[in-house]
């Protein structure tokens, strides 16, 4: 059964928005559906903030006035969403109880998505889309800064000793250079019986 889904428009800073295509274009997902995935559990957070007050809604009406009046100018860039209704309805309804402009929220949510949030976690695109570029992204830098070996260390305030265990530095398919250095010191028929292709105590067919 197919969800019922609705288009958006918000508008939000144009290198945001910019930085955001950019980085959805390097990983090959589309932007829109890794939103369409991703704002529900952003609507839980936003949904356990405290209302804005009249005056600071008053504020955020006027920057939102602001970025509509503006349009697609140099600064702010019309940005088009389509989100299932069902969330796209909750959204609304949320934003309109903490009194804040759905574009400022979505605003928001992009610049953790493109810049992260300090103390928090790294720019969370960037960090993906290392990983799908080189999965072993994370596992290299690793190797970079740890120790090559197990290293202990002694902590003569606390006396407690840390043992800081080394990552290896082999390459990671070096075991299957190893298997087929392996495989030249046995005979064909041994060969054969490993993969399967032959039954125990059975020669092979000549040809």
């Amino acid at each position: 059964m197919s969800t019922e889904k609705t288009r958006i428009t918000v508008f939000v800073a144009d290198e945001l928005a910019k930085k955001f295509t950019e980085l959805m274009r390097r990983m090959g997902i589309s932007g829109t559906a890794l939103l369409n995935r991703t704002l529900p559990a952003e609507l839980d957070y936003l949904a356990k903030q405290p209302a804005n007050s009249e005056r600071a809604a008053a504020v955020w009406r006027s920057l939102g006035t602001l970025m509509h009046t503006a349009g697609a100018s140099s600064e702010w860039r019309r940005f088009n969403i389509t989100l299932d209704r069902e969330d796209a309805e909750r959204m609304d309804q949320i934003c309109r109880e903490k009194r804040l402009p759905r574009d400022v929220f979505i605003g928001a949510y992009l610049d953790f998505l493109v810049n992260g949030a300090e103390g928090v976690c790294e720019a969370p695109l960037e960090k993906i889309s290392e990983m799908l570029i080189n999965p072993r992204h994370e596992y290299e830098e690793k190797r970079k800064s740890a120790p090559a070996a197990d290293e202990t260390l002694y902590n003569h305030e606390t006396e407690e000793w840390t043992v800081i265990k080394a990552v290896p530095q082999e390459n990671p398919y070096s075991g299957l250079h190893m298997y087929r250095r392996a495989l030249s010191f046995v005979d064909v028929e041994q060969q054969l019986l490993w993969f399967g292709l032959m039954e125990k105590n059975r020669t092979p067919e000549k040809q």
